[in-house]
């Protein structure tokens, strides 16, 4: 187990494209609770350079394969818009951390 966080951002001059699309991705790729928990489904926020979103899901043990590669196909969905990026990164739960260390988290 662990986190997938998934970051993006685009200008705001490209929302009415990305809005397109994720309506488009949210029917292709419905959720799918086999491969872990959302966390935080989604959240935006804008500011002078456009928007930005991230999603964090636990996945579950022997699901991150699964899930990095539905999260690209995902995220491929978006790549004709113009200044749209986004981001993956793979963080460890709190036990996973202490475990690395050969210890557990304090209660």
């Amino acid at each position: 187990m662990g986190y997938l966080v998934v970051r993006t951002n685009w200008p705001s001059e490209s929302t009415p494209q990305v809005l397109k699309i994720a309506i488009e991705a949210v029917k292709k790729y419905p959720p799918d609770d086999s491969l872990g928990d959302a966390v935080v489904p989604n959240a935006i926020s804008a500011g002078l350079k456009g928007y930005k979103t991230f999603s964090v899901t636990l996945y579950k043990d022997g699901q991150l394969e699964a899930l990095m590669r539905r999260s690209m196909e995902q995220m491929t969905m978006y790549a004709p818009i113009p200044g749209f990026e986004y981001k993956f990164e793979t963080w460890a739960t709190v036990e996973e951390a202490y475990a690395a260390i050969g210890q557990k988290p304090p209660s």
